[in-house]
C-alpha cells in the first residue's frame, strides 16, 4: 500500500497539500501519515507559523486533523520533537511505496529566497519521491494530464523511484470500459479515451530539434514511465524552465514530473538550476525524485 507522508504546520498551504494527497490516496487505495515538526526541532528548513494564544496544542491539533482525514482514507500521525530528517528517513526507509508531500506557499518567489525552502532541502536529503503542491492549485480531482520532462542526459535513480511509475499507472488507468455505439459523437469520445494522457517532453534552446526517437529512448531508459502509456513531444524555448512550464500548460497538464538534478551542471549549482526552479515556481503539483 502506498503511503503519502504529509508535512503539516496547519497552514492553508499545508492543508491544501494534505487534501490533495488524501484525494490521491483515496483514488489508489493508499494511506496517509501526518507529520508535524515542533518549533524546537524545526531549524532552518521546517517552517512553523506563529500560532495564536487560542490555538490548540500541536498534539491535539494533529490528532484532530488525522481523525478528520480518517473519514476519507486510513491516516496515522506523529509529532516530531527532535531531528525531523532522521525520523522521516527511518519511517520511510529505502523501499518503494512512499511519497513525501509538502506545500508551496509562494510559487512566484525568487530562487534567492528559496534557499531555505523545505522542498529544495528534502529532495536533496531523502531518497524518496517528493510531491510539491502549490497553494495556487486547489485540491480536487486526481490528475489526469501528466507531463514527464527529460533533459536527455543519463540518470541514475534509487530503487525507490519505482514508486513513481506505479503511482502514474494507477492514476491514468481507466476503470470504465470503452464503448462505441451508433452515435457519431462516440467516435470522437473513443479516440479521446485511447490517446495516452501522459506526455514525455523535452525542451531545448538550440535551433535544431532532437529526434523524437532519441527522446523516447531516454524516457524509456529513465524508467519513470515504465508500464505507462504515453506520447512524446519536443519544444524550443529560450528558457528551459519557462519552456517546461509553458509546455505543461499547452498540454493542459495537472501534474508535472521530472528527475531533480542535485549536482552542479555547466557551472550552475542546484539552488539555481532548472529543476530547482521548477520545484520553486511550478503552479501545478510536481512529482520528482533526486538522482543519486
Amino acid at each position: 500500500m502506498l503511503t503519502f507522508h504529509v508535512l503539516t504546520d496547519f497552514s492553508a498551504t499545508a492543508t491544501n497539500a494534505l487534501y490533495y494527497a488524501a484525494g490521491l490516496a483515496r483514488h489508489i487505495g493508499g494511506q496517509l501519515r501526518l507529520w508535524h515538526v515542533l518549533p524546537e526541532a524545526a531549524g532552518t528548513y521546517f517552517h512553523v507559523p506563529l500560532a495564536g494564544t487560542d490555538a490548540p496544542a500541536p498534539v491535539l491539533a494533529l490528532a484532530q486533523l488525522a481523525e478528520q482525514i480518517s473519514q476519507l482514507v486510513p491516516c496515522t500521525w506523529e509529532v516530531v520533537a527532535t531531528d525531523p530528517l532522521r525520523r522521516l528517513s527511518a519511517a520511510m526507509g529505502a523501499a518503494a511505496g512512499h511519497v513525501l508531500v509538502v506545500g508551496n506557499s509562494n510559487p512566484a518567489k525568487s530562487l534567492a529566497s528559496a534557499a531555505t525552502s523545505t522542498a529544495l532541502y528534502l529532495v536533496r536529503q531523502l531518497a524518496q519521491p517528493l510531491l510539491v503542491v502549490p497553494i495556487t492549485f486547489r485540491a480536487g480531482p486526481v490528475p489526469r494530464r501528466i507531463v514527464m520532462d527529460t533533459d536527455r542526459r543519463a540518470v541514475w535513480l534509487p530503487p525507490t523511484a519505482q514508486t513513481i511509475p506505479d503511482l502514474l499507472a494507477q492514476l491514468t488507468c481507466s476503470r470504465y470500459p470503452l464503448v462505441l455505439s451508433h452515435l457519431p459523437s462516440d467516435v470522437d469520445h473513443l479516440l479521446t479515451r485511447i490517446i495516452p494522457e501522459v506526455v514525455g517532453i523535452h525542451v531545448h534552446t538550440s535551433e535544431s530539434s532532437p529526434e523524437i526517437k532519441e527522446i523516447a529512448t531516454q524516457l524509456r531508459l529513465m524508467g519513470l514511465l515504465r508500464g505507462v502509456a504515453h506520447t512524446v513531444a519536443t519544444s524550443r524555448y529560450p528558457s528551459i524552465e519557462q519552456g517546461i512550464r509553458r509546455t505543461a500548460t499547452r498540454h493542459h497538464a495537472d501534474l508535472l514530473s521530472f528527475v531533480t538534478r542535485t549536482r552542479s551542471f555547466a557551472g550552475v549549482p542546484f539552488p539555481r538550476n532548472v529543476t530547482a526552479g521548477l520545484l520553486a515556481h511550478s503552479t501545478i503539483p510536481v512529482l520528482t525524485i533526486a538522482e543519486v
